[in-house]
């Protein structure tokens, strides 16, 4: 007589999506366990992330041509800088309102080497403006005109953040995100609920939770 085997993971289905959600759950198998819900959060936050970094990026940019403008910057040199920044923000903000939709395909997953929570991003971005300032201080002080250097050092920052901060804020709250963004929408939560009926266990990933 032929017995199956029994599980050593639980079947998506054999939870509710509420129970797969709930962070006690996910606590008690702590962090680093792979599952499909935190595959779904993790790619979802690094497209977000990235978006998200390019409508900061854009912004930055349009704050900068405005303010080189107001340095009396001819119009030619300065307004470019600002319709592109513009442009470029509103291209990444259509897309990062599609992202609210999207659910990964099975075994869909990014890597990023840079930083995977808002501290990390902070310091690396402070970091990065430390040493930019460590050659540009010296010239604001010798510059009889610092004014174009500060406004130099506002679009370094404003970079940085765009660059490190947003994305790696945006990285590190990627499963929360998801999981609050189930209470608020139900397009994502019927999504969730269709992938936990249709999902079978993979050799990398063989839970479907926690998140």
């Amino acid at each position: 007589m032929h017995v199956e085997p029994v599980p050593t993971h639980p079947p998506a289905t054999s939870r509710t999506l509420a129970e797969w959600l709930d962070p006690e759950l996910a606590a008690r198998y702590g962090v680093e366990s792979r599952t499909r819900l935190r595959e779904i959060a993790d790619a979802r936050a690094m497209r977000r992330g990235m978006w998200g970094a390019f409508l900061s990026l854009g912004a930055s940019t349009t704050i900068v041509g405005l303010g080189i403008l107001a340095l009396g910057v001819t119009p030619s040199a300065s307004v470019p800088w600002a319709i592109a920044g513009v442009i470029v923000a509103a291209v990444a903000a259509l897309f990062l309102r599609r992202e609210r939709g999207w659910i990964p395909r099975p075994g869909k997953s990014y890597t990023t080497r840079g930083a995977g929570d808002l501290r990390g991003g902070v310091i690396a971005a402070l970091s990065l403006f430390v040493v930019f300032n460590v050659f540009l201080i010296p010239a604001m002080m010798s510059s009889a005109d610092p004014v174009p250097l500060l406004v130099l050092d506002g679009g370094c920052a404003l970079l940085l953040v765009s660059g490190f901060v947003v994305p790696a804020a945006i990285l590190g709250r990627g499963r929360e995100a998801l999981r609050r963004q189930v209470h608020r929408d139900p397009r994502i939560a019927a999504a969730l609920e269709a992938e936990r009926l249709t999902w079978n266990a993979g050799v990398a990933v063989t839970m479907f939770g926690p998140l």
